[in-house]
């Protein structure tokens, strides 16, 4: 397996990769002549990286404990895992080691540097990592039942739907929902709305569900994803969500002329091109240059994006919350 370390600019090192007594140890210490002193194994090199990996988890294939050698991750410093494409794993940690460079999670200096360690290695042996990772996380758990609605956003509870049972996990920059088989990762940053759907009974107990509107994977298409689980374990949920939801909100209150522009630029029913800026600024009663102090900071708070003169995602949830407010039209 090879690893890009923090503060190695982009290098990559070849290595074994142990979870060990809640650390993730990267052991890069065996040279390359070493390496080709080995005995070839039976099992090819990335799947033999992942399955070292586990049976050091549960304590077999070695008679002594892994010694913390190099650089090591603990799990509880983890903040994400995420797949960047091409066979490359991202792990996002708080730095434990004084790292010197790195990706800032934080303007504050009070808080601790978030760097990014990645892996590389065959998808198959790079989804046993991630799911091997999330599920050793020490985030908030919740025992669920959950169906992904797919693009529309649009699931009705009416229906008979087919419920896959599995565990929602959160953590304050991500949420991962793990079924037997699936895995799915949510930023918050991309989430639209957490709201609660349903209330029931089922054979005596008591049963909630809460729907999670998200931006789909590279795009600004809605999807649904809809969560039940039982008594009151729904309300704790549904509070924890909508907590760390304001946090990636916009927080400042707009003047009504800016939601105005917001809302038809939402509805796809304003013409900002050079054109027409002056007939679109006399609709709104303003004048040109008016208009254009408005959409520049619409822009400097990241909700309009200028170059397209389009909605950012942070805009579209910022106006998908007028809609809920009842502000405009809702």
């Amino acid at each position: 397996m090879k690893f890009s370390l923090p503060g190695d600019d982009g290098e990559w090192k070849e290595g074994k990769l142990v979870l060990e007594n809640g650390s993730l140890i990267f052991d890069t210490q065996m040279s390359s002549e070493l390496e080709q002193q080995r005995p070839p194994s039976p099992i090819p090199a990335p799947i033999s990286s992942i399955i070292d990996a586990i049976s050091a988890k549960i304590g077999r294939g070695k008679e002594e404990k892994t010694e913390k050698k190099g650089f090591f991750v603990p799990i509880n410093s983890i903040r994400d895992v995420k797949h960047e494409g091409n066979g490359i794993l991202m792990i996002k940690h708080t730095d434990n080691q004084n790292i010197s460079t790195g990706e800032p999670g934080s303007e504050s200096e009070s808080e601790p540097l978030v760097v990014a360690t990645r892996l590389s290695a065959d998808e198959k042996v790079l989804n046993e990592v991630e799911r091997e990772l999330i599920t050793s996380i020490d985030a908030y758990k919740f025992n669920v039942f959950f169906t992904h609605a797919g693009e529309g956003g649009v699931l009705s509870m009416e229906k008979n739907v087919e419920l896959e049972k599995g565990v929602l996990k959160i953590s304050t920059d991500v949420l991962w929902i793990i079924g037997q088989n699936s895995l799915k990762r949510i930023a918050w940053d991309d989430i639209v709305n957490v709201e609660q759907k349903k209330r029931g009974r089922f054979k005596g107990t008591e049963f909630g569900a809460i729907s999670f509107d998200y931006f789909g994977e590279g795009s600004d298409e809605v999807i649904s994803t809809i969560v039940i689980t039982q008594g009151t374990t729904i309300e704790v949920l549904k509070r924890h969500a909508l907590e760390l939801l304001k946090e990636y909100k916009v927080s400042e209150k707009l003047p009504d002329m800016e939601n105005q522009i917001l809302t038809m630029m939402y509805a796809g029913a304003l013409d900002l091109s050079s054109s027409a800026l002056a007939a679109t600024a006399e609709a709104f009663g303003l004048s040109e240059e008016e208009l254009k102090n408005h959409l520049e900071h619409l822009g400097e708070l990241g909700i309009v994006d200028p170059a397209n003169q389009t909605l950012t995602k942070k805009g579209i949830k910022y106006v998908v919350d007028l809609s809920k407010d009842g502000t405009f039209g809702g």
